[in-house]
């Protein structure tokens, strides 16, 4: 039985088929029996005391209407029927007192005896009237306290005591039912008829209600009501005659009134609750046999009293097969006799075990292990305990957890241990190391090119070339070597138990060479190349944190010297390392509390010392470091990010310049260098434009000097920004000339107008014939391609002589003037201003 049927509307076909007999075999008798003289009735047709055999039935029904309506639990309207049954009390009680009061019972036939045992009939069936009203018209009421139903019997009971005993007591206070005559007042026919009234309007709300009261007996009260409306038609007709046909008709449709609200009641009492009951068990049976996990119940014994379906998929026996067997079935003989003692103590002092606590493998009929997971409940049948056991097959999770163990701790790409598993599996090795006195050594690889593997031929070709090295490099290394890929093209591996140092450099000699061979990738074939760094325990570190970061540092040490080499930690690097930190710190705060200055190398005309301009040289003076060299922190700057606001600040403090020196009548070309960067970014001649704008510096005094290699890396890019900053007016000037790898048919395209001979030719210029011959070469070059040539680090007088001889007529360097902080630059300027003007001069300024 499902709940749906438990709660459907109660039909019985036999029931159904009485009340309908009775309803409608009160037509023909009320008809045949208002054609006869009732007071003619032959004797033939009383049975002695049938009244009294009647009312002592109707008594005995109604309170077992009390009975089984006080104990409703399951209806829809629970409140409702405990009402109707407490009601009912009242009913019995006065059905009783109408019963004690009959004067066949003690012989008193007087008029005042008969009005009594008629007033308490009357009550009965008026009290049964408006009870049956009231049910029907109620509202749902789900449930009665306990002490709120015992109150209202205590009131019923008063109720109808308190008046009865008056009445029986003083006959007087009863109103007048009989006349003298014994012929019935008015009172009495307004009572008898308001029953009959009572129980229309009852069926009237029945109907008007049928659909909110359909899960009750509906059809059993419907049928109380009409036929004790035809049972009170029946008693006003033979009143008068009360050993009459009709009387006793009366009688029968009012007995029969009352059973079909005792089906009703015990309908809510017992009925419904014992299908209620049904259905639970078939839901705990579906329940047990559509669960997945298996279901045991077991005694104190261990004994199995119940198994489920699931538990055969789980163990391999039938439920049947494992009825009467004992749990420790389950286990493997050996830890049978502990699990025995594990029961007594769990039935000893029981308590509930959720999932997730106990895992443990079921020993299976065909003798395999199963990993289940096991909660356990307890309950008591009758105070004997049982425990209720739910296995749970953890196949699949185990399956799961390894695999996400698996994903957790290994590379998903290439399938090696991850950076978390290295690490953990190189403290495990250190500890070893300890103990052994052994050496263990860390190796940190990083592919060289790969970023432009990537970034030419897709991340799907760099995937492929990451599987293909880790790979080779796993070839080359012993069963107990460990690699791992730490990250991007960054691989670990990992030496225990290594004796002497050279067995790891050979090592990495092996991995550099099977990385030096030719990667198939799809469609083609790229050369990538290692660079790595080695750290030894115990003499570089001593624990694995420290041991990986000093051979990350050795790897970087080896990518700096040139790649595809490998290089072992030394303290220098780490000192170097930290040194780079400091400065890097100690570097963004000059940048943001402006502890840079700017200092001025003057640049000179050969033929007569004439000032033809500066260059502008970063400097650091910092409270901490004191005196930084620009070749310290300049290339630090490129490396971690900084040279872009660097070389922006230097710009500005230029141009500012620049216009000061235009405010206060000495104008002078200042040249500032431009770094790859700032030229990269392609937006070079936006900012200088906006620079000039800002600070009203003109064009024409900033010279922009950009290196040989930069301006070569990206040639088309690079000739766009130079163009565009020589519409602005700015010149551009050639630094560090002869130390790139320029092509000249495209060097002669860029909008140069001057080339800056690099220092390390003209410090040798004297004494290097090659030197010699390469300066000589630059300058005749710039002079046939109309170009202007400046010689950067003279330092000598036979440099100039010999710069001067070649024709280069600008110069710059120690010889002439160091570079100088602002103040004493103004002061060689005002100077340079205050001197007789050359008629070149006189025309720059015009």
């Amino acid at each position: 039985m499902t709940a749906s049927q438990a709660l459907q509307p109660h039909r019985h076909p036999y029931q159904f088929s009485i009340g309908v007999g009775l309803l409608v075999l009160s037509i023909p008798l009320m008809l045949a029996l208002s054609q006869h003289d009732l007071s003619q009735a032959p004797s033939g047709m009383v049975l002695p005391y049938w009244r009294v055999g009647a009312d002592l039935v109707k008594v005995v029904v109604a309170m077992l209407i009390f009975i089984t309506g006080y104990r409703a639990i399951l209806s829809p309207r629970k409140g409702a029927v405990v009402w109707l049954g407490i009601a009912f009390l009242g009913v019995g009680v006065l059905g009783f007192l109408h019963l004690l009061s009959h004067g066949e019972l003690h012989g008193d036939m007087t008029p005042p005896g008969e009005q009594l045992s008629l007033g308490f009939n009357l009550g009965a069936r008026l009290l049964a009237a408006v009870a049956l009203l009231m049910y029907a018209a109620m509202p749902a009421v789900p449930d009665v306290p306990r002490f709120r139903k015992r109150l209202a019997i205590a009131i019923m009971l008063a109720w109808v005591l308190i008046p009865s005993y008056l009445v029986l007591t003083y006959p007087g206070l009863l109103p007048t039912l009989l006349g003298e005559q014994g012929n019935p007042t008015a009172i009495f026919w307004v009572l008898q008829g308001a029953i009959p009234v009572l129980n229309l309007v009852t069926l009237t709300i029945f109907w008007q209600r049928r659909q909110a009261l359909e899960q009750e007996c509906l059809m059993a009260l419907i049928f109380a009501a009409a036929l004790s409306a035809v049972g009170g038609a029946f008693f006003g007709s033979s009143f008068g005659v009360q050993e009459s046909l009709p009387h006793a008709v009366a009688h029968v449709y009012q007995v029969a009134s009352y059973l079909f609200l005792f089906h009703a009641t015990f309908n809510e009492a017992l009925r419904r609750p014992l299908e209620h009951l049904e259905m639970l068990y078939q839901r705990e049976n579906a329940t047990l046999t559509a669960a997945p996990d298996g279901v045991l119940w077991v005694d104190r014994q261990g004994q199995i009293v119940l198994a489920n379906p699931a538990m055969q998929i789980l163990s391999g026996y039938s439920p049947r097969e494992l009825l009467g067997q004992n749990v420790a079935i389950f286990l493997p003989p050996h830890l049978r006799e502990r699990h025995a003692q594990s029961m007594l103590d769990y039935f000893h002092s029981p308590q509930s075990r959720p999932m997730g606590m106990m895992d443990l493998k079921l020993h299976r009929k065909d003798g395999n292990q199963q990993p289940v997971d096991i909660s356990l409940g307890y309950w008591e049948v009758d105070g004997a305990p049982h425990a209720i056991a739910y296995l749970r097959n953890l196949t699949e999770r185990k399956k799961l957890e390894e695999s996400l163990r698996h994903q957790a701790t290994h590379d998903e790409l290439t399938g090696l241990p991850n950076r978390w598993l290295f690490q953990l599996q190189l403290r495990q090795a250190l500890l070893l190391a300890e103990r052994s006195e052994k050496r263990v050594t860390v190796l940190f690889v990083d592919l060289d090119h790969f970023k432009a593997v990537n970034d030419t031929f897709g991340h799907a070709s760099g995937d492929a070339l990451l599987v293909q090295a880790s790979r080779r490099i796993q070839s080359v290394l012993r069963a107990s070597d460990t690699l791992a890929r730490m990250g991007g093209d960054e691989f670990a591996i990992l030496l225990p138990e290594i004796h002497l140092a050279d067995e790891a450099v050979s090592v990495a000699v092996k991995v550099l060479s099977c990385l030096q061979e030719a990667f198939v990738l799809p469609d083609q074939q790229v050369y990538s190349g290692a660079s790595i760094g080695l750290a030894y325990y115990p003499d570089d570190a001593r624990d694995s944190d420290t041991l990986l970061r000093y051979a990350d540092m050795a790897m970087y040490q080896a990518k700096q010297a040139g790649r595809g080499a490998y290089a072992c930690y030394s303290q220098d690097m780490d000192r170097r390392t930290h040194e780079d930190m400091l400065l890097n710190a100690r570097l963004k705060t000059a940048i943001s509390e402006q502890l840079l200055h700017l200092h001025f190398q003057p640049q000179v005309d050969l033929r007569d010392g004439r000032l033809e301009g500066a260059e502008a040289l970063l400097r650091w003076q910092d409270p901490v470091l004191g005196q930084v060299r620009p070749d310290r922190f300049i290339p630090l700057a490129e490396a971690n990010g900084l040279i872009l606001p660097l070389s922006d600040w230097v710009l500005e403090t230029a141009c500012q310049q620049i216009a000061a020196w235009q405010r206060a009548g000495t104008p002078l070309r200042l040249s500032v260098n431009v770094s790859a960067h700032q030229l990269h970014q392609g937006q070079l001649a936006d900012k200088v434009r906006a620079t000039l704008a800002s600070t009203g510096a003109h064009a024409r005094w900033l010279e922009l000097e950009i290196t040989e290699s930069v301006a070569m890396t990206q040639p088309r890019q690079a000739l766009e920004q130079l163009n565009a900053l020589v519409d602005l007016g700015c010149t551009i000037s050639l630094d560090d000339f002869g130390t790139g790898y320029s092509s000249l048919a495209y060097l002669k395209t860029l909008p140069v107008s001057k080339i800056k001979i690099d220092q390390s030719f003209v410090r040798d210029i004297t004494d290097d014939p090659n030197d010699d011959v390469i300066v000589q070469t630059i300058i005749g070059m710039a002079r046939n391609l109309g170009l202007d040539v400046i010689a950067e680090g003279v330092e000598t007088e036979a440099q100039r002589d010999r710069l001067s001889l070649y024709g280069c007529n600008t110069c710059q360097g120690y010889l002439f003037h160091r570079p100088m902080p602002l103040q004493a630059f103004d002061a060689l300027l005002q100077g340079h201003f205050q001197a007789p003007e050359t008629a070149d001069q006189q025309e720059a300024k015009t």
